[in-house]
């Protein structure tokens, strides 16, 4: 994590101090009289959660969009380039760092719904596989519960959740990095990836090319196929983003 020394630090607290208080927020959205379990607290299946869409659209891409291309500006200056030599290895880094900044949003946002889960309710416990849980609660034909209980295990709710949030933020975090690699000015990729990914996230119940699939609700859990197809899409985009890259990097002048 040395690459945040490139950042100032009154500026790292304030994207820090800024996620959080979106994070909260979503959290306080949760509806109340319905929220009586764990998950509830992190994926919302009616709005808000820790780990819903609002942090992502509203708190990552942002924080992300700031901070990718301040510190790729301060890290690409002449003579750290110059004590780096390999192109390549300078987009590692930021590659690495990359990983980094997506396991701690998504561990943090993890934490933060089970903090709130047992502030609410006084436990951390599943419930969604049980009649009194909100997924039961929203089926408009209970006879269809027993179609979801196989599907909301701790572990698969668990898993879904820490991958598809991890991927899509990475994927978030790659693109970022290849809009900062043809578009000079922060400020342009701060807009572009506002417009093609914040407004993707928000009308995620159309036609979604990219952020929108990380978007969870009833009908998730009961298709497996869906969540796989989500995750592999992520991986896809990673993949692509990464190739992009480094062709990017290996041609890139440092010296104007």
């Amino acid at each position: 994590m040395s690459e945040i020394k490139f950042i100032p630090k009154k500026m790292l607290l304030l994207l820090i101090i800024y996620f959080i208080v979106i994070d909260v927020v979503s959290i306080l959205s949760v509806d109340k009289v319905f929220s009586n379990s764990l998950f509830d607290y992190i994926v919302n299946l009616r709005w808000g959660g820790s780990a819903g869409m609002m942090p992502i659209i509203l708190g990552v891409l942002p924080v992300l969009a700031i901070l990718f291309p301040l510190l790729i500006d301060k890290m690409e200056m002449d003579m750290y380039v110059l004590r780096i030599e390999n192109k390549r290895k300078l987009f590692y880094n930021h590659l690495i760092f990359a990983i980094m900044a997506s396991a701690f949003f998504t561990l943090f946002m993890v934490l933060s719904g089970i903090i709130a889960s047992f502030i609410a309710t006084g436990n951390v416990h599943n419930l969604w596989g049980t009649k009194d849980g909100m997924v039961y609660f929203l089926l408009d034909n209970k006879d269809y519960f027993s179609i979801y209980l196989p599907h909301v295990t701790s572990m698969k709710v668990w898993l879904y959740i820490i991958s598809s949030r991890f991927l899509a933020i990475l994927c978030i975090t790659l693109f970022i990095i290849l809009l900062k690699s043809f578009l000079k000015k922060n400020i342009y990729v701060f807009f572009v990836s506002w417009i093609f990914l914040g407004i993707d996230g928000f009308f995620s119940n159309q036609f979604t090319l990219f952020l929108g699939r990380a978007s969870i609700t009833l009908e998730t859990w009961i298709s497996p196929s869906d969540q796989l197809f989500n995750l592999v899409y992520f991986m896809l985009g990673i993949v692509i983003f990464y190739y992009i890259c480094i062709k990017l990097y290996d041609k890139k002048e440092f010296f104007d």
